[in-house]
């Protein structure tokens, strides 16, 4: 245990090196983002830092207080994924339609599997073409469009010509990684339809309550909960509501707080023993190849960034209308970083430049001595 000075030197240290890489390493600012909150995991110690405030009226974030966390939802959904193929009640390399129902299959899809939507491999643009013609306010895209209308529109898809549009990578030999919002979207589906569970059943009994998340969740809130939803601001700095999700909780729909969030992330970085431990250390690997960088590959949800001289970095990103998520860790040095934020204007890289600066510029081991050579 660290002892409580100690743990205060810690905290006073990292608050000093993370005020300077905000001020001189990023350009964020109050106006564009009134409040964010940053979390660090070093080893078995979480430390918070508050920044700006919520409202006119309303003081700090707290670490209680619920955010959209956008596209970081992925890496939820594909632990589901991973979780459910081990059970046996999914495999990985049948065919999407194998789980839809008669009356929704492709017959150009045969070759879609389920792996191939949770690495981004179908080839399925980033949203669904004519999606706008169901939306009613530009800020709750998701709001009326609904899981028939997403099958019906992959109905429609010609996969063939997909396949006759999609350039071969120079690093791959098979499928092109493609980041699509409506790969999980339809992942979504097909793990309920598996499992005969709701996707926030699933969310529940496989990730929620083994991390002990007691307040996330993405539809059915109780009231204290709902209460504790931060107020979101658009990039025109206006407020906006949550996203109501009738499709694409699977993509972008979790709402959390950051102390669940570090729950998650703890999870994650003690792989080895979690009872989560033997899926999320698979989905951590850098499984496909990207055209991002010859350094950054996807996993199975997550990012991951490959690094000559230092262990592999671990991260995902989100945006919605009003809120901005990063999450990145490594697992070998046990440090960890998110953020929560109440707008969707860009970072500028903090998560990574934190990161980095707890991991001693990349030369930090598990027991925070540094390693040899450069």
């Amino acid at each position: 245990m660290i002892s409580c000075s100690l743990t205060a030197q810690i905290r006073e240290k990292l608050e000093e090196e993370i005020g300077k890489i905000i001020f001189y390493d990023t350009e964020i600012s109050f106006k564009n983002t009134p409040a964010y909150l940053i979390g660090v995991q070093l080893g078995d110690s979480s430390f918070v830092f508050p920044y700006g405030n919520i409202s006119k009226t309303q003081g700090a974030p707290q670490s209680d207080q619920l955010f959209e966390i956008g596209g970081l939802t992925k890496s939820f959904t594909a632990l589901i994924a991973g979780i459910l193929m081990n059970e046996g009640r999914l495999h990985p390399d049948s065919s999407l339609n194998h789980y839809l129902p008669a009356h929704f299959r492709n017959p150009t899809a045969g070759a879609v599997s389920i792996l191939d939507l949770v690495q981004h491999t179908t080839g399925l643009p980033r949203l669904p073409d004519g999606i706008g013609l169901k939306e009613k306010d530009p800020a709750n895209p998701f709001g009326h469009y609904t899981k028939n209308d997403l099958l019906n529109y992959y109905l429609e898809v010609d996969f063939n010509l997909i396949k006759t549009n999609t350039k071969p990578s120079r690093r791959r030999s098979k499928k092109q990684y493609k980041y699509s919002h409506t790969n999980y979207a339809l992942l979504e589906i097909a793990l309920e339809l598996a499992a005969d569970q709701t996707y926030e059943q699933l969310l529940t009994k496989y990730i929620f309550q083994p991390c002990d998340m007691q307040q996330s969740g993405v539809h059915d809130f109780t009231t204290e909960n709902r209460n504790r939803i931060v107020r979101g601001y658009s990039l025109g700095g206006q407020p906006t509501p949550p996203w109501q999700m009738r499709s694409f909780a699977g993509s972008e729909g979790i709402k959390s707080s950051m102390d669940d969030l570090l729950k998650y992330m703890r999870a994650s970085l003690k792989n080895k023993t979690h009872q989560l431990g033997p899926v999320l250390a698979h989905n951590q690997q850098p499984l496909v190849a990207t055209d991002m960088a010859k350094h950054i590959f996807g996993g199975n949800g997550w990012h991951v960034i490959t690094n000559k001289n230092y262990y592999d970095v671990i991260m995902h990103a989100g945006s919605t209308t009003g809120y901005r998520s990063f999450m990145g860790f490594v697992s070998e040095s046990e440090t960890g970083v998110v953020i929560l934020a109440n707008s969707p204007h860009s970072m500028n890289g903090l998560g990574l430049l934190i990161l980095r600066m707890i991991n001693n510029n990349w030369k930090r081991t598990r027991n925070g001595m540094k390693t040899g050579g450069n």
